[in-house]
């Protein structure tokens, strides 16, 4: 392989671990917010539409952490495989 395939299969490495890091970094402290944030709204009990919504857009961004490790492990697994 030449020097240019070499250094190309190395950055898409170190950016594989770089997304791989900040999901970890960034898991505990969105979970513990977003925790947080919908006991203090009462989530569970609510019937307010507007609350729901809220409740639910923040929810979403639990799935953000998800989109973090999917796309480490998309990455990763297009290096290990070639």
């Amino acid at each position: 392989m030449n020097k240019k395939g070499q250094a190309t299969i190395f950055f898409i490495l170190m950016i594989g671990v770089v997304f791989f890091i900040l999901g970890i970094a960034l898991a505990p402290a969105l979970t513990q917010t977003v925790d947080g944030s919908t006991s203090d709204l009462n989530c569970s009990t609510t019937t307010d539409d507007q609350t729901k919504a809220v409740c639910t857009s923040m929810e979403m961004h639990k799935l953000f952490v998800g989109v973090i490790f999917g796309l480490a492990g998309v990455i990763l697994t297009g290096v290990a495989v070639r």
